[in-house]
This record gives C-alpha cells, sequence and structure tokens, in this order.
C-alpha cells in the first residue's frame, strides 16, 4: 500500500514539475515550511514562558 501511495506521490510531483513547472509543489512546500516554523517559534515562545515564570535561568 505504501510502494502506491509513494509512486502516485512521484507522479504528481513529476507531472507538476512537467505540466506547471513546478508551481504547487513549491507553493506546498512552502506552506509546510512556514506551519513548520511558526510551530517552532511558538514552542520556543512556550519556552521561554515558562522559564520565567518557574524562576529558572539558563546556565
Amino acid at each position: 500500500m505504501f510502494r502506491i501511495l509513494l509512486v502516485i506521490v512521484v507522479v504528481l510531483i513529476g507531472y507538476d514539475a512537467v505540466v506547471h513547472q513546478g508551481m504547487y509543489t513549491r507553493s506546498i512546500w512552502t506552506s509546510v515550511v512556514g506551519l513548520t516554523d511558526s510551530a517552532v517559534s511558538g514552542a520556543k515562545e512556550l519556552g521561554r514562558e515558562v522559564r520565567e515564570d518557574t524562576g529558572s535561568t539558563k546556565q
């Protein structure tokens, strides 16, 4: 099952690369990177707030 899905994904990415010059793949990749960046930034901010609330400092 995984191999079938992998083949489908590869075909779709190849089709996008040839027909649309990678426009959709770039758009999806940019969205994923943006979501990851916002998640990491949120986690850093949360950690900073927890350290401030508990009074612990980084050594």
